[in-house]
């Protein structure tokens, strides 16, 4: 079994500590796990884009999305867990909505480039 080196890289030093020092830190990357929750699976990224139209139920979300109420719910709630969606009873009903948040703006807006980058 053959042990691989590492290699000296190219770089000066001033260049690698400037890398290092742009990488994120602990509490730089909890703020991006929701974001990762959403771009990360494609069923969250449609649940996303579909609620950026408004709010919808669980039996809405799952008739757009081809989906089972239960496979909804189940992405709704991580989704809810990481704060992108809130949920509100209307009734017997309880309805989703996109979370006003930074991030989640971040990751609507990064959707919606990418579906407007299809079109073009």
């Amino acid at each position: 079994m053959s042990v691989e080196l590492p290699t000296r890289s190219r770089l000066s030093s001033k260049q690698i500590r400037a890398a290092r020092d742009a990488l994120l830190d602990g509490r730089a990357d909890a703020v991006l796990q929701p974001l990762r929750e959403v771009i990360c699976e494609p069923t969250r990224t449609q649940i996303v884009r579909a609620l950026s139209a408004g709010a919808l139920s669980v039996g809405d979300l799952a008739s757009i999305l081809d989906r089972s109420k239960s496979a909804t719910s189940q992405h709704l709630r991580v989704l809810r867990d990481g704060g992108v969606v809130s949920a509100r009873r209307r009734g017997r009903v309880v309805m989703y909505s996109l979370t006003p948040a930074p991030m989640v703006e971040a990751a609507v807006q990064m959707i919606d480039t990418a579906a407007n980058l299809t079109i073009a």
